[in-house]
């Protein structure tokens, strides 16, 4: 039972330690989403001033060809002006056409407002792209050193599984399934020792004298009645 017992304690290290390697390995995902922050929030920055710059454009042509069609109608309101006989007619076509003409033209007072903003648009996402690239530059070192000691935690973290696995193999099969029911558990410690004073390592609960007995010869594996512990004499 003693040889059991210490396979249950080296089992209980190994889910330590692989706890353990778990905790190393959560830790860089921040630390990368720090190193990304400056990088991160020029990108959002970029995105928004692209976004803003194409509603420009698209706005601007809209414009363009609204006034082209405007002048056109302008255009049509002409021609016929050489086929009016009577001046009221004349005097509504010209009313017509000069109501056509300002908005044709205040089409384009509007348009060449757009597009001023879009050239400062333009420069503005420009200077932010360069920002990015100088940030990317700055940041990688760093970045790369982060992703490479990411990248070796969760090895370590395979490694340690493998070994884990090969180790449960050699485990009694009812001693290993109440040793993962536990684990499974409200606590992680599965095994505690039994001390000097008969108590139970975890809940320190005091044990009757004979399950101190039973547990100090090892004879079977005996639990706390109070947490459930698997119980080992040092």
């Amino acid at each position: 039972m003693e040889d059991l017992t210490t396979s249950l304690l080296n089992l209980q290290g190994l889910d330590n330690e692989i706890d353990e390697a778990r905790g190393r390995f959560e830790q860089f995902e921040p630390q990368i989403r720090e190193v990304d922050g400056p990088s991160t929030s020029l990108e959002t920055e970029i995105t928004t001033t692209r976004t803003r710059l194409e509603d420009l454009r698209r706005e601007i042509r809209r414009l363009e060809t609204a006034a082209g069609q405007k002048r056109q109608r302008l255009h049509v309101y002409e021609e016929r002006m050489s086929r009016i006989r009577n001046l009221r007619e004349e005097a509504a076509s010209r009313a017509e056409m000069d109501l056509i003409r300002r908005a044709a033209d205040a089409d384009d007072t509007e348009a060449l407002g757009l597009m001023e903003q879009a050239t400062r648009t333009d420069l503005k996402l420009d200077d932010l792209e360069k920002l990015l690239l100088k940030a990317r530059a700055e940041l990688a070192p760093k970045r790369e050193e982060l992703v490479k000691a990411r990248n070796d935690a969760a090895a370590n973290i395979e490694v340690l599984k493998d070994r884990r696995e090969n180790h449960a193999l050699r485990i009694d099969k009812a001693a290993l399934r109440l040793y993962e029911r536990l684990r499974k558990g409200k606590t992680t410690m599965v095994l505690a020792p039994l001390t000097a004073e008969g108590a139970c390592g975890h809940c320190f609960n005091i044990l009757p004298l004979q399950e101190q007995s039973e547990v100090r010869n090892a004879d079977t594996l005996r639990r706390c009645e109070a947490c459930g512990v698997i119980l080992y004499a040092k």
